[in-house]
């Protein structure tokens, strides 16, 4: 019969290994357990109150929330059905015509508007679009899944989805690639702004020769708050006044800036860790972590996420450590309640070492579903102890 020490020498690396597999699993997934919902909010409130606001000055926001117009609305038949409401492309049409001719074009331009239905003035406005640097477009995906291409050809696109928690509404992660292949909108806004590229692999993506989580959760370090705050200086000014300035002005406005068009306003509102945020306001967020690269993992993530996993592999194939005792103490002695401490045990743990991998590396675990696999293990763990102590019975009660 192989010893209790041996199987504690096979079996605490393999459930290490095994619990790192889990954990980038858990991070490649679109959503988190409402449970986390404290935790990240506390822990992105601290890092908040430090957070390096952009400088205004690099950015011009134009806002289309109220340059509105209607176009016909046709069913899936092409028979009209009645009117729609869309940005007035003639506005967006006169002002890509202005940038063409701006002495000094904008660094990166994102056009955040959803361009899938046809009107009189996209011929003009594809032209002018073609002849600005860096302009991307934003593409949605439809109820299906498949991808919505704007009616403007010729210019980069790229996704604007947000990925939508399942078990609680609102934009906590965002995710760097669709379905291995397809970029979304903040990634290629970065590709754009400083010539590298991006590439997808297993669950992470290399970006800039780091590596970053596909799916992780938003650092925001512009809020609504700020957009709509005289004294910040980020204020967005609508489409239809800036259309009211001279040529000049308008150069001036976005000349070597990051230009951003959209709704920033009413239509396109999402809630966030902290507030109700814009979807403009949430991709400039995104891409900001991109560059400045607040979120990774490297070898000492890996290295730092085995040691903890490995004692508490420990923890779960040893039985009584010393924190479960010291919980059951206080929870009782009921079976219920020992079950509790024991998952309340690893939870703290998870905790602890989450808080450390968010503040050094920008990255959250998703401590619920660890606690409860550590958790199964060690009740698994402690019925084998159990057989193989007693020889031929089970009483997870001994």
């Amino acid at each position: 019969m192989i010893s209790k020490k041996t199987r504690l020498w096979i079996g605490i690396p393999i459930s290490a290994v095994s619990m790192l597999v889990l954990t980038f699993y858990l991070m490649s997934l679109p959503w988190l357990a409402s449970d986390e919902k404290f935790l990240i909010w506390s822990s992105s409130t601290i890092k908040l109150n430090f957070r390096d606001i952009p400088d205004p000055a690099d950015y011009a926001f134009i806002n289309t929330s109220y340059d509105l117009a209607l176009i016909d609305k046709y069913d899936d038949f092409g028979f009209p059905v009645g009117k729609q409401v869309i940005t007035d492309r003639s506005q967006l049409s006169l002002l890509m015509d202005i940038m063409t001719i701006a002495p000094t074009p904008p660094k990166l331009t994102l056009v955040d508007i959803h361009l899938i239905d046809s009107t009189e003035y996209d011929r003009g406005l594809e032209a002018a679009m073609q002849q600005i640097p860096n302009l991307i477009l934003s593409a949605h995906l439809n109820d299906n899944g498949q991808l919505e291409e704007p009616v403007i050809k010729g210019v980069e696109y790229g996704i604007s989805d947000y990925v939508i928690g399942n078990v609680f509404d609102g934009v906590y992660k965002y995710q760097l690639f669709h379905q291995d292949s397809m970029e979304l909108t903040p990634l290629k806004m970065y590709e754009m702004y400083t010539g590298n590229e991006a590439t997808k692999s297993w669950y992470a993506a290399i970006v800039d020769n780091h590596w970053m989580p596909n799916n992780f959760i938003i650092d925001y370090k512009l809020l609504q708050k700020d957009i709509q705050s005289l004294e910040a200086g980020f204020n967005p000014i609508n489409l239809g006044e800036l259309l009211f300035l001279p040529d000049e002005d308008i150069h001036e406005y976005v000349g070597d800036k990051i230009v951003v068009i959209g709704d920033f306003m009413e239509n396109d509102m999402h809630e966030t860790l902290f507030e109700e945020t814009a979807g403009p306001v949430i991709l400039v967020n995104v891409f900001l972590s991109i560059l400045d690269g607040d979120v990774y993992f490297n070898v000492w993530f890996i290295l730092l996420l085995l040691l903890v996993y490995s004692y508490m592999s420990y923890m779960a194939f040893y039985d009584g450590d010393y924190l479960e005792v010291k919980l059951r103490k206080v929870f009782g002695e009921r079976n219920i309640l020992k079950t509790l401490a024991g998952f309340v045990n690893y939870l703290l743990i998870l905790t602890l070492l989450s808080l450390v991998t968010f503040f050094v590396f920008g990255i959250h675990l998703n401590v619920f579903y660890l606690a409860l696999a550590f958790n199964i293990l060690d009740k698994a763990s402690h019925i084998v102890n159990n057989r193989l102590r007693n020889g031929r019975s089970f009483d997870p009660e001994k």
